[in-house]
């Protein structure tokens, strides 16, 4: 497990957090606190993973957004809910739009649609994927850290600790979406 792991815990990582990620940073912040990975390239390979992933679906908002709003459905039905997160908080928007869980690759290709800079984005981006990383990296590690006071031999369990971790932090991801749909749907109404 450990060598699976550290061969290609960073690659999941970057892969993860490409989409979104939450969960796989966690749980790399876990890892790191279990001596799996390092937590400095948790952070590196999240802070890529992000800024890569959030460019790329500003570019294609750029030149595909308006035919891909057309085409997918799950687009469209997200849509009124993005343009209104997009005109309620302007250029903030680019700034927190990592923190924005369930519809920040709309928000992205919405954005692409908009006259918003490329440079501006950029700049934007790297401060927004920096401070996410590193954040929710810490989130894991402290998380990690919880674990490893409660299992002295940690890896004498980690056939058990590990899935059970994954599982409690899956669960706590998802409580939270819920919750923050709920809110939007709240705030936003269901349009």
């Amino acid at each position: 497990m450990e060598g699976y792991i550290a061969h290609y815990g960073y690659i999941g990582i970057a892969i993860g957090t490409f989409l979104e990620g939450e969960t796989t940073v966690l749980l790399g912040g876990i890892f790191s606190k279990l001596g799996y990975m390092h937590i400095c390239m948790v952070m590196l390979y999240a802070f890529a993973g992000t800024f890569i992933g959030d460019c790329t679906f500003f570019t294609i908002g750029r030149f595909f957004g308006k035919k891909i709003i057309e085409r997918f459905a799950f687009i469209r039905s997200k849509t009124a809910l993005a343009n209104k997160v997009i005109k309620k908080y302007g250029n903030f928007i680019i700034f927190i739009i990592r923190f924005l869980v369930g519809i920040r690759v709309v928000v992205l290709i919405l954005l692409g649609c908009t006259n918003v800079k490329m440079r501006k984005f950029v700049l934007f981006n790297i401060i927004n994927s920096i401070v996410w990383s590193i954040i929710v990296s810490l989130i894991g590690y402290a998380f990690g850290q919880f674990i490893f006071v409660f299992v002295s031999d940690i890896r004498k369990y980690e056939s058990t600790i590990i899935p059970l971790v994954m599982v409690c932090v899956i669960t706590l991801i998802l409580v939270y979406r819920h919750v923050v749909r709920k809110k939007e749907q709240k705030t936003y109404g269901n349009e």
